[in-house]
C-alpha cells in the first residue's frame, strides 16, 4: 500500500481537475499548469512552465493585487488564501475568478515550497446576480408609480406589502416627485391594499412625516374596513392626514383645497345651449367641469 501511494503522480491528479490549475515555486515561476488553464486562458503548458507567473499571457497576472496574495501565501506559510479577482484577459476576455492559493506538501525533488494556485470561475454567476438586482429595482420602481393628476397634485396607488425597503424606495421617489412638481397634496390610495402589518402601518407613517416636511399634504383614500381596524389595534393613528372613502372623493378634496369648484355640465345654461345646437336629438350627459374662481369661467 505505501508502495503504490508512492507511485502516485500528484501532477496527473491535477491534470483531471476541471478548474483551471498551477503550481508556483517560491520564485513565481510556473512549475506546472493543468489543461483546464491552458484552455481558459490560452495559453501552452510548454510555454508557461519554467515562467515568472507574472510574464505569461501578455502579463494578465502582473496585477498588485495577485502579487500581494501570492506574497502572502509564501510568507505566511497560509493553508489558503482566497480572494476575488475581476479582470480583462487577452485570450479569455472579461471574467470574475475566486481564486484559491494555498501551500502544498513538497513532492519529488522539490527544494522549495510550492504553492497550487487553482481559478473557481464566477462570471456567469456575478452576471445572474447583477440581473437580479437591476429586475428587483425595476420593480421596486413600477411598484411604486407616482403621477401628476392635477397642476399640484400627485397619487401615489399603494401596492403589494410595504416592507422597509419598497418604503424608503417609495418615499424617495415620492420626495423627489414633490420637489420636480411643486406639489402640495399627495393622494395615497390604499383600494389594492387588502391587508398591513404593523410594519406597512409604521411606514406609511413615516412617509407622511416626510412629506409634510416638505410642506405637502397627505390624502389617505381607499383605507379597506380590515386595514382600518388593523391600524387601530396598532394604536397607528393618522393625524394631520386626511381621509377619504374612495380615492374620487380623495381627488375632489384635493381640487376643491386648490380652488377649484366642479360644477355639472349641465348646470351652465351657455354650455347647455350650445350642445343643444350642435345635436337637439343627442340627450344631455351630465359631466364634470372645473372652474378656476380666480379667473372668468
Amino acid at each position: 500500500m505505501s508502495s503504490r501511494t508512492t507511485n502516485v503522480d500528484p501532477f496527473e491528479i491535477i491534470q483531471t481537475v476541471d478548474e483551471p490549475l498551477f503550481v508556483l515555486n517560491e520564485s513565481y515561476a510556473i512549475v506546472f499548469g493543468n489543461r483546464a488553464f491552458d484552455t481558459t486562458f490560452g495559453v501552452n503548458r510548454m510555454e508557461i512552465e519554467g515562467k515568472s507567473v507574472y510574464s505569461i499571457g501578455g502579463g494578465m497576472f502582473d496585477l498588485p493585487l495577485v502579487k500581494e496574495k501570492f506574497e502572502h501565501v509564501f510568507k505566511e506559510r497560509k493553508v489558503l488564501e482566497s480572494f476575488e479577482l475581476d479582470h480583462v484577459f487577452p485570450k479569455a476576455g472579461r471574467r470574475t475568478f475566486t481564486i484559491n492559493a494555498s501551500i502544498m506538501r513538497r513532492y519529488g525533488n522539490a527544494n522549495t515550497e510550492q504553492m497550487v494556485v487553482r481559478f473557481i470561475d464566477i462570471t456567469e454567476k456575478i452576471a445572474a446576480e447583477r440581473a437580479i438586482r437591476q429586475k428587483t429595482q425595476e420593480i421596486l420602481e413600477l411598484s411604486t408609480p407616482i403621477s401628476k393628476i392635477w397642476d399640484e397634485i400627485l397619487i401615489l396607488p399603494l401596492i403589494g406589502t410595504l416592507d422597509t425597503v419598497r418604503a424608503d424606495k417609495m418615499i424617495a421617489q415620492l420626495l423627489d416627485a414633490i420637489r420636480r412638481e411643486s406639489a402640495r397634496y399627495i393622494i395615497m390610495d390604499g383600494t389594492a391594499v387588502s391587508s398591513m402589518d404593523e410594519t406597512g402601518a409604521r411606514n406609511i407613517i413615516k412617509a407622511t412625516v416626510a412629506v409634510k416636511l416638505l410642506g405637502a399634504h397627505v390624502i389617505m383614500t381607499g383605507i379597506k374596513p380590515e386595514v382600518a381596524m388593523t391600524m387601530v389595534q396598532l394604536g397607528i393613528e393618522l393625524r394631520d392626514i386626511q381621509t377619504r372613502a374612495t380615492l374620487q372623493e380623495g381627488v375632489q378634496y384635493a381640487l376643491e383645497s386648490r380652488g377649484y369648484l366642479i360644477m355639472l355640465k349641465g348646470a351652465m345654461r351657455e354650455e347647455q345651449q350650445i350642445n343643444n345646437s350642435r345635436d337637439s336629438e343627442r340627450p344631455s350627459k351630465s359631466t364634470l367641469r372645473l372652474i378656476s374662481p380666480y379667473r372668468e369661467p
